[in-house]
């Protein structure tokens, strides 16, 4: 009989699985693609604010806002200007997708391209779900529905902020606003051709107040569930791009 001849399929196939890991595993680069995802989530961080506040009065990323009308509310002041109850749920929630999401991402690497897209997929799936429900119960004010899809909303913001921290680009946290406008203006190179931590805030705050506009203006002309149904495809088509970053090159 005539001698076996290797087979190739072996080597190829671990070639491939080596290749695959190391593509998931890969630690991502902080360039311009990434910044574009980072606003591209902050126009759907406005969005959904722009939906929570009249629906449920309370916000669900803002949590600057959220910590000063709870000690309003808990000075006896709320009136009808906000809901007390919901105010501390998004407070809570928010800090909870916080935690939850930080630390498993201290303990997986919180820049690899595996763990970004399965947490950017699970904030996605949260916001779809907040939609179904404002869809199905056209939920405002207080109340079991209102309740679940404000949890759903907080917990993804928390989680949003938490999971793109790691890329330490201060400029666009894709949440909280009053520090960017503060450093915009007092930047000594503000007219300058070239700055980037400007461009970088600048980008910020337009996207979250575009956001926040087309939020207010779809709640009014296609609802609410339609809004955040926009919301949560934004943060689809970021999970989507997340497959294409490029990775960090290790130091030499």
């Amino acid at each position: 009989m005539g001698a076996r001849v290797p087979s190739l399929t072996s080597p190829m196939k671990a070639s491939m699985k080596n290749g695959a890991r190391q593509y998931l595993a890969a630690e991502l680069k902080v360039d311009f693609l990434l910044e574009i995802q980072l606003l591209l989530l902050t126009f759907s961080t406005g969005i959904q604010d722009a939906i929570s506040y009249p629906d449920f009065q309370c916000f669900a990323s803002n949590q600057t806002g959220n910590s000063v009308v709870l000690a309003v509310g808990l000075a006896g002041h709320a009136g009808n200007l906000f809901s007390l109850g919901n105010v501390g749920l998004s407070l809570g929630m928010f800090i909870a997708g916080a935690i939850i999401t930080g630390q498993i991402a201290n303990a997986v690497g919180p820049r690899g391209r595996a763990w970004l897209v399965l947490s950017n997929l699970a904030q996605t799936l949260m916001i779809f779900g907040a939609a179904a429900i404002q869809a199905v119960t056209h939920a405002r004010g207080t109340g079991p529905s209102a309740m679940g899809s404000l949890t759903l909303l907080a917990f993804a913001s928390g989680a949003q902020v938490a999971a793109m921290r790691p890329f330490r680009i201060q400029e666009i946290t894709t949440a909280m606003a009053t520090a960017a406008w503060v450093d915009l203006v007092i930047d000594p190179k503000l007219l300058g051709l070239r700055n980037r931590p400007r461009d970088r805030r600048l980008g910020f705050l337009v996207a979250l107040v575009a956001g926040s506009f087309a939020g207010a203006y779809m709640r009014t002309g296609i609802g609410s569930s339609n809004a955040l149904i926009v919301s949560a495809s934004g943060k689809m088509l970021v999970t989507l791009l997340l497959l294409l970053n490029r990775q960090e090159q290790p130091a030499p």
